[in-house]
């Protein structure tokens, strides 16, 4: 018997915390497929620049918020938000350490994609959310992305790894579907395409896409 494969297309950014939050996901997929070991899921993510104007150069990530949202108070708010959500998943967030563009993170992500498909992507992915949100690391910091994408064996050294990074390869085809995501209309991530028929926008609850994904498993519609 063929499998049935659901298609995800996860518009997402390497600094947006509830992108994240694709452990949602993850669980959600567990669910359905311990029920139905006949489905199995194609996933692909697309890059979104939640700051298409920030900085190359690393900035204080506090700093960075505080400008953005207003005030330390509101911020501190904000962070505390995220740290009790992060818990509900096993993420432990930290708002230390710097931010700057994502661009090259995505351009890594893509690179890892075209090599070795989704296994290689999400394994990229995670290490990038992990160390940006609970390490403290900087996802414009070439040295580190670079150390990522050799655990992650998308290179064998890093010397390789930074030779792409340092490169423009893949910045193109990045820019191209930042626009793509813009003329659809997509103006928050995640974001996440169903089977190219339904969208998911923003972070949602393991139970909102086991419904999904098990109605369109068995080729029901979905409201």
């Amino acid at each position: 018997m063929t499998n049935k494969v659901i298609k995800l297309d996860i518009t997402s950014d390497s600094v947006c915390p509830f992108c994240y939050g694709f452990r949602k996901i993850e669980q959600a997929i567990e669910k359905v497929k311990a029920d139905s070991p006949d489905v199995d899921f194609s996933i692909q993510f697309h890059p979104f620049l939640l700051d298409p104007n920030a900085s190359k150069s690393p900035k204080n990530k506090r700093g960075v918020y505080i400008e953005k949202f207003g005030s330390a108070e509101r911020v501190d708010g904000m962070i505390k938000m995220m740290k009790d959500k992060g818990k509900e998943c096993g993420i432990n967030f930290s708002y230390g350490g710097d931010i700057s563009q994502t661009t090259s993170s995505h351009r890594l992500i893509s690179k890892a994609y075209l090599k070795n498909g989704q296994d290689m992507q999400l394994d990229l992915i995670n290490r990038i959310f992990k160390g940006y949100f609970e390490n403290e690391k900087n996802v414009g910091d070439h040295a580190w992305l670079a150390q990522e994408a050799v655990a992650s064996k998308v290179f064998e050294t890093t010397e390789e790894a930074l030779r792409f990074l340092e490169s423009d390869e893949l910045l193109k085809e990045v820019q191209q579907e930042v626009l793509k995501s813009s003329t659809m209309g997509i103006s928050g991530v995640p974001f996440t395409v169903i089977d190219n028929k339904y969208a998911v926008s923003g972070a949602q609850e393991p139970a909102v896409f086991t419904e999904i994904f098990s109605k369109v498993a068995r080729g029901m519609p979905v409201a």
